[in-house]
C-alpha cells in the first residue's frame, strides 16, 4: 500500500501544477502531502509486521512500533491492551538505529527534509491562521522534498531490513521545479 500512497502523492502534486488557480493548486497539494505522509506510515507499519512476524522484537519494541503501553514487571517487559502514542519520527528514529547503527541523524539531508516535512504537515493540520498563507510556490517546493525525503527514508530502510531498495519506479518519483 505505501507504494501506492508514494505513487498517489506525485500524482496529485502533478495535478497541482495544472491549475492556475491557487486554491484548487493548494488542494491538489495538500492530498499530495497527505498521501506522501500516509505512506510512510503505511511503510512503518508493513515493517513492523514483518519484524513481528519474524520474532526480531522485543516486547518494549513491538510496544514502541505498535503504540502499546508496556511495562516493567519484575524485571521483565510486558505489553499491556492499553494504547500509548509514539511519533513517527520515534518509531523511524528506532528503525534506523536499530538496522543502521552508524546512521547520523544531523548529518542525513534526507532526515533534515523529512523532519521539515512532518513540521509543514503539522501545522496545516494544527493551523494558527485562519488564512493559508503558504503560497502555490512553497507548497510545491515542500511536497518535492517531502515527497524526495519520504522516498529515500523509505528506501534507506528497505535495503537495511528487507536487504533490496525500493522498486525503481517509485525511486523516479521525483518532482522537478519545471
Amino acid at each position: 500500500m505505501f507504494e501506492e500512497y508514494l505513487e498517489d502523492a506525485y500524482y496529485f502534486a502533478g495535478m497541482a501544477k495544472e491549475y492556475p488557480n491557487a486554491r484548487e493548486a493548494k488542494r491538489y497539494y495538500r492530498a499530495s502531502i497527505f498521501y506522501a505522509a500516509s505512506a510512510v506510515e503505511a511503510f512503518v507499519s508493513y515493517v513492523n509486521n514483518i519484524l513481528i512476524q519474524g520474532g526480531l522484537l522485543q516486547p518494549y519494541e513491538i510496544a514502541l512500533l505498535t503504540d502499546v503501553k508496556f511495562t516493567l514487571d519484575n524485571g521483565r517487559f510486558e505489553l499491556t491492551d492499553r494504547f500509548e502514542l509514539h511519533s513517527i519520527e520515534d518509531k523511524l528514529k528506532y528503525l534506523l538505529c536499530k538496522t543502521i547503527p552508524s546512521y547520523d541523524f544531523k548529518t542525513s539531508a534526507a532526515w533534515s527534509k523529512y523532519i521539515e516535512f512532518k513540521d509543514f504537515i503539522n501545522s496545516i493540520i494544527h493551523p494558527i491562521h485562519d488564512e493559508d498563507e503558504t503560497t502555490v510556490d512553497q507548497y510545491h517546493q515542500i511536497v518535492k522534498k517531502g515527497l524526495s525525503s519520504s522516498i529515500d527514508l523509505i528506501d534507506t530502510l528497505c535495503n537495511s531490513i528487507l536487504r533490496k531498495p525500493l522498486r525503481q519506479k517509485i525511486r523516479d518519483l521525483v518532482l522537478t521545479d519545471s
